[in-house]
């Protein structure tokens, strides 16, 4: 089967994490057959797949992005991110099981040293409108970008002793890899279902903290506008822009600092291998179905 996952403009760490995590778990599994899908990390729960291919569902989620998918004999669901998205589509709580990139912790290296006091990882779309590389050196807290190759910014997750985070999927990866995080509020409001359907599977009491926009791009986006308006602009009003961005990047990295005085969350170690176990079971019974002759 193919292994589907979303792949924007711009490569982003946790649509990526399918690449890389996904074919260790199920290995020899995925070619370029066109009669059935994986649906795995990501909210991709769509109602636009291909109505005659088979979709197997391993941990995904619902978004909000599209209306719910009609559920018929093509979707092959053995687990999902969390109870919202079991919800919306009408299955058994049983089926909420955890992102499937919890399954990180596998690989996990207990023993890697560590870098950095903070680190923080913004949400891709910031990073393209923002200034966040900037705040982060004035605020002294390590700067990892979500759109490098995913070994890298595992690595930077794993050296630090907290993340904080607007990436929905540096939360998952810190806290499967046990590494204490801040949750910070998504600047777009279409993301922030996905949170809490993730921390639901986890027990998690996910409390996300605001922090300033590093531009006057992200302002826009905080304010349902485009930020493309600013293309273009030249002259007078194109340095008086950049002297706000300049202050607004100043003022994140204040508040940037003031968030690494937040207590952190993790998972217990209960509810992380409880949803470890439960995604394994899983994913041992998508190979007993689809490729029996692999052992795992």
């Amino acid at each position: 089967m193919r292994l589907y996952f979303y792949r924007g403009k711009s490569p982003n760490f946790g649509d990526e994490l399918n690449h890389y995590l996904l074919p260790k778990v199920f290995p020899g599994l995925f070619n370029d057959d066109p009669s059935a899908m994986m649906l795995g990390i990501g909210s991709v729960l769509f109602d636009h797949h291909p109505a005659g291919v088979v979709k197997v569902v391993f941990g995904s989620g619902y978004g909000g992005y599209t209306a719910p998918p009609v559920l018929d004999e093509t979707w092959d669901i053995f687990c999902v991110r969390g109870d919202f998205t079991a919800r919306t589509l009408g299955l058994d709580p049983s089926y909420s099981v955890g992102d499937s990139g919890i399954l990180i912790y596998d690989y996990r290296n207990p023993t890697r040293t560590k870098q950095h006091k903070f680190s923080f990882i913004p949400h891709w779309e910031s990073l393209e409108r923002g200034c966040w590389k900037e705040a982060c050196r004035l605020a002294n807290v390590h700067f990892i970008d979500p759109t490098a190759p995913v070994p890298e910014v595992l690595h930077a997750i794993e050296a630090s002793e907290v993340v904080l985070t607007e990436a929905m999927h540096g939360a998952i990866v810190a806290d499967a890899l046990r590494v204490p995080w801040v949750p910070i509020l998504p600047f777009s409001k279409a993301h922030h279902v996905k949170w809490n359907d993730w921390a639901s599977a986890l027990d998690v009491d996910l409390r996300p903290r605001p922090i300033r926009a590093s531009s006057v791009q992200e302002q826009l986006v905080r304010w349902g506008r485009s930020g493309r308006r600013l293309d273009g602009v030249t002259g007078l009003r194109r340095r008086f822009l950049q002297t706000l961005d300049r202050r607004m990047t100043e003022r994140a990295a204040e508040s940037l600092a003031m968030l690494t005085n937040v207590t952190p969350s993790l998972s217990s170690d209960e509810s992380i291998e409880r949803a470890v176990g439960r995604l394994n079971e899983r994913a041992c019974a998508i190979l007993k179905k689809y490729a029996p002759h692999i052992q795992r």
